[in-house]
């Protein structure tokens, strides 16, 4: 085993839950208008679908916030001319884990096949299976062209999860969070999507 599968090995095997519930999280997108945008066109993010992918927590098999992403994110029309977009992904603990803050984008032995989301550079963070409050990623939507896909992969399996939610462990469970994406183009509304990372606690 490298030394980077190591790594996220011990991510995976610190999040293991032999009891508790699983609520499956609903995607909430929500389209921020500030007064100075009112007039602009949105960015739609309905097409965009987090799944977290580590959650057979009755069976003892896992229960972290490791996550997938999937769909597309969408102008409301073609632009004329090239649109940079950029992702901003943040995670923030709630409840029990409140004030934890931070994500892991998986690192791999061979650097091409480490966390990533196609067609999208990563700009801010890193791909190290460290912590980092923020990640950031960018791409291009070309004139004539209104949609951008969304699909993460880690080596090259765009099934599994590519990034982790830091949860804080309390009295040897883990606790619940929240995965936010805000996408960003010159000239539009921000598109934000909120996936809640939810784990009922027993008792």
């Amino acid at each position: 085993m490298t030394d980077d599968a190591a790594a996220r090995t011990r991510v995976s095997r610190r999040t293991l839950l032999g009891a508790a519930a699983w609520s499956v999280p609903v995607v909430a997108v929500a389209v921020a208008t500030p007064l100075h945008a009112a007039s602009q066109l949105a960015i739609d993010a309905s097409g965009v679908v987090l799944e977290f992918t580590d959650t057979d927590i009755a069976n003892g098999a896992g229960g972290s916030s490791t996550f997938r992403l999937s769909g597309q994110v969408a102008l409301p029309a073609a632009p004329a001319s090239a649109v940079p977009m950029s992702a901003t992904i943040t995670w923030q603990g709630t409840g029990a884990n409140a004030g934890s803050t931070g994500l892991y984008l998986y690192s791999n032995a061979t650097p091409t096949t480490a966390g990533r989301i196609d067609g999208w550079t990563l700009v801010q963070g890193a791909a190290d299976d460290s912590l980092h409050d923020t990640y950031i990623f960018q791409t291009t939507l070309a004139g004539g062209v209104a949609q951008a896909t969304t699909v993460s992969r880690y080596d090259d399996d765009p099934s599994q999860g590519f990034m982790y939610g830091a949860e804080t462990a309390v009295g040897g469970l883990f606790y619940d969070g929240i995965i936010t994406i805000r996408f960003s183009a010159p000239g539009y509304t921000d598109a934000v999507l909120t996936v809640p990372f939810d784990q009922p606690q027993p008792g």
